[in-house]
């Protein structure tokens, strides 16, 4: 079984990781069966890795309780996602508890060599902590993120690739930690000769998306960030990434994106303070990693991301190119009916009142398993609300639809169809109608089953063109 490695780095990475997850749980269309994510970031607080990780581990467990047979056809939370390192994380070593001067060792060098550093390194440079990644500083970070190939972690993903394995590569180009550490990483999985599987992984099918600039930061005199230098970094960074990456043929798919549109968020150099909201730039960018993985890419292919109509400021499933809906349309949309039942309507279809629980579902209420599905349908609706809410708006769905669960496509209006039924009795008649076709045996999956099937019909009679 062929597996997708996707290395996420810095905050970006984690981000982009965060929208993908949500993607797998809703059941969009992945062309790998399992997914292996790696994150690359010394910052191990930054809160959008915490809450990335969180994520993931909560869509583990979901999946970890279901078992997927030929005759079930339930989508939602059906692809793997594996974890062969602790937090998804590859730890860089000898960054814990040293500045940049510690890490280089900068005290044991000769005069001329220590001049020499003190002219390409800042005072500020040469004392930043480790610990909370490059804060904008590639130069930093192509030191530091050098020596990856060397650490335990690497040597694990290593051991653990084969043959047609895919790899999927996350980074921002205007900050450090990825501007830095895709060329390096890139570099390695290429011409590396010093891990195991070396032959199968320089030859591996790669794929990446790097990030333009799609936020900026309030000024703070005391931070090393400053996103007025964004745009210089970013047009250096693509002079190179042509000269040396696409050029030369060393990647397969790359990926660009980039919004004129800006959000400006407060300016928090790592750590627990730095958490943003969710993006329609990292929603864009984890569809890129679906595209990647449904296709095959024999001659270097450079891709930018396009939006069909982006005039109106927000963005709707009608801005959407055939393809990107396609893709996305039935799969969220689904997803968010469930989540309403299961969030807002979880009285009702945990009672006796309602029919599919007869024989079926005794022991799926009150479950961990319940708890661990209901979590991460909050966990995505709120996602979509922070979307929604961000500058430039994902406005996909309305989130308020109380009792109306077709009122939920932004500017689509439910069809009407032929039934004596109508809103949450509706959804009621369809799963108990599906969960007669289930053909999974154990009740957890027969639940999401269930879900899927009804889920999947109503959205063929309320918004299938």
């Amino acid at each position: 079984m062929a597996k997708l490695y996707i290395f996420g780095i810095g905050g970006t990475g984690a981000r982009v990781l965060r929208s993908f997850t949500m993607m797998m749980a809703s059941g969009v269309n992945i062309g790998s069966d399992e997914i292996v994510p790696i994150i690359i970031d010394p910052d191990a607080s930054n809160a959008d890795l915490t809450r990335t990780v969180a994520l993931m581990n909560n869509y583990r467990a979901v999946h970890s309780e279901l078992t997927f047979t030929k005759k079930n056809e339930s989508q939602f939370f059906r692809k793997e996602l594996s974890q062969i390192l602790v937090n998804y994380t590859l730890r860089i070593n000898n960054t814990n508890n040293k500045t940049f001067q510690q890490f280089i060792d900068l005290p044991s060098m000769d005069k001329s060599s220590q001049a020499m550093m003190r002219m390409l390194y800042s005072e500020k440079n040469l004392a930043s902590s480790m610990d909370v990644g490059f804060k904008g500083n590639p130069n930093i970070g192509s030191i530091v993120l050098n020596q990856i190939v060397d650490s335990d972690d690497f040597q694990d993903f290593a051991n653990n690739f084969e043959s047609g394995d895919k790899i999927f590569i996350i980074s921002s180009i205007f900050g450090g930690t990825g501007a830095s550490g895709f060329p390096l990483l890139l570099k390695t999985l290429r011409t590396g000769t010093s891990f195991p599987n070396n032959d199968l992984i320089n030859k591996a099918e790669i794929g990446a998306i790097t990030i333009l600039p799609y936020f900026k930061l309030k000024n703070d005199d005391g931070s090393e960030i400053d996103s007025s230098t964004f745009i210089s970094k970013t047009k250096s960074a693509l002079a190179y990434y042509e000269n040396n990456i696409s050029e030369n043929g060393s990647i397969d798919a790359l990926y660009f994106l980039a919004d004129n549109m800006t959000n400006t968020y407060e300016n928090h150099e790592g750590g627990s303070a730095q958490q943003n909201d969710a993006h329609l730039i990292e929603f864009l960018a984890a569809t890129a990693i679906v595209d990647f993985s449904n296709k095959t890419h024999p001659n270097t292919a450079n891709k930018e991301l396009g939006l069909k109509d982006v005039t109106g400021g927000a963005i709707t499933f009608d801005s959407f190119y055939d393809k990107q809906k396609k893709m996305l349309f039935a799969p969220l949309t689904e997803f968010l009916m469930m989540a309403n039942c299961l969030n807002f309507k979880m009285d009702y279809y945990s009672s006796k009142s309602f029919a599919a629980n007869y024989d079926n579902f005794e022991r799926v209420y009150g479950s961990s398993f319940m708890s661990d599905l209901q979590n991460i349908t909050r966990l995505f609706i709120e996602w979509l609300d922070e979307m929604k809410r961000n500058k430039r708006s994902l406005d996909l769905f309305n989130l308020n639809s109380k009792d109306k669960p077709f009122d939920i496509v932004t500017g689509c209006k439910p069809k009407k169809i032929v039934s004596l039924k109508s809103d949450y009795d509706l959804v009621t008649d369809r799963l108990n109608s599906a969960v007669k076709k289930c053909q999974s045996n154990d009740n957890n999956d027969k639940f999401l089953e269930m879900f899927y099937l009804g889920m999947s019909k109503l959205f063929n009679e309320k918004f299938n063109a």
